[in-house]
């Protein structure tokens, strides 16, 4: 059978819900699971000499999840009966692993879990950020778009972000003394959203708050004894990890823009390359205008004295019709005939 919520833990990864949790634990602890599932998260706090009572809904996922677990308890933990079935002050740890956003009460779950706890005991919560990046700019296209799993799981009733994780905390009657953020970059996400849907500005603006890339916070709390101590350090520890988000932040955006210098460069050297060459094509144009000038001029003085000698030759055309005119009546006239014997005599005696 397969189940949705059936996972490999690696103890070792990085930005990883499961690895922060393991991290926060340690080893050898007596843990209570909520929402254990298969029991994948069961065989990683087993392997590390945890005993393990888990809680599931799913009798078929109890079932896989007893081969690591000392037991599991199965039913729906916003029924307050079950939780009679675990004794009090019993757990080192309590862990409810993506199972909050899933429950009816979650706040009075937590003021029931809280009494399971040794004194020095603490509770683990992971919960996805609804307040991510990729949510916000999903709502600004008027989209809510649900998944099987991740930030818009189906399944989820309730939605968080850091503020109201921390005041559920609070509220329940616990202090936060750590707090791990799993990063998810914007149009990274299982919601599948497209980087170039979005104006340049809008983006910019979700980027400008610190958790807009937080994809999920686990957070290790304690039970507030009503001591100032614990309250002030809770708070600090608050203030210090949004520090730490914030110049983790600024860091990226120098680093961005680092890329961006350089890619300013880049382009500078392209653009002084692409100007030179231009001017070079600027100064062979006018050069090449300037010598269309000169052969202008050279043809509209080749064309004056075309026109000068075409009216000569018409002049002289002119001329030679009216001799050829003038000769033909010269030719045709009676005392041209008369005249002709004189001039062939004429001519007899220059050639004696």
């Amino acid at each position: 059978m397969e189940f949705v919520y059936d996972l490999t833990v690696d103890p070792d990864a990085e930005n990883n819900t499961h690895s922060f949790a393991l991290g926060m634990i340690g080893h050898n602890k007596t843990v209570l699971e909520v929402g254990c599932a298969t029991g994948y998260f069961t065989k990683a706090l087993a392997e590390r000499g945890c005993k393990v009572v888990g809680m599931e809904l799913s009798p078929e996922a109890a079932a896989v999840a007893e081969n690591w677990a000392e037991r599991v308890v199965v039913g729906n933990v916003d029924d307050r009966t079950l939780w009679d079935l675990v004794d009090d002050e019993s757990f080192d740890v309590i862990t409810f692993g993506d199972v909050l956003e899933h429950l009816q009460d979650p706040l009075a779950v937590l003021r029931v879990a809280k009494h399971k706890l040794k004194q020095s005991g603490f509770i683990i919560t992971s919960l996805p950020n609804v307040a991510h990046g990729d949510v916000r700019l999903s709502l600004l296209h008027g989209s809510f778009p649900y998944r099987e799993t991740g930030l818009l799981d189906r399944t989820h009733i309730r939605f968080f972000t850091l503020q109201t994780i921390r005041e559920l905390l609070y509220g329940a009657g616990l202090v936060v003394v750590d707090t791990k953020r799993v990063v998810m970059p914007l149009f990274q996400t299982e919601l599948g959203l497209t980087r170039e849907d979005y104006p340049e500005a809008v983006v910019d603006e979700i980027r400008a708050d610190p958790e807009s890339e937080a994809y999920q916070y686990v957070m290790k709390a304690v039970v507030d004894d009503g001591s100032q101590g614990v309250a002030a350090m809770a708070h600090r520890v608050d203030e210090l990890s949004d520090r730490v988000l914030e110049l983790e932040l600024r860091n990226r955006v120098l680093l961005d823009q680092l890329v961006d210098f350089s890619k300013y460069e880049a382009l500078q050297e392209e653009h002084a390359r692409v100007g030179e060459e231009m001017q070079a094509w600027i100064t062979h144009a006018e050069d090449l205008k300037g010598q269309v000038g000169q052969l202008r001029e050279a043809l509209q003085g080749t064309t004056a004295r075309a026109d000068e000698l075409g009216a000569t030759a018409h002049r002289l055309n002119a001329a030679l019709t009216a001799s050829e005119q003038k000769y033909e009546e010269i030719t045709s006239s009676r005392s041209y005939r008369l005249l002709a014997p004189l001039r062939r005599l004429r001519g007899a005696l220059r050639d004696v």
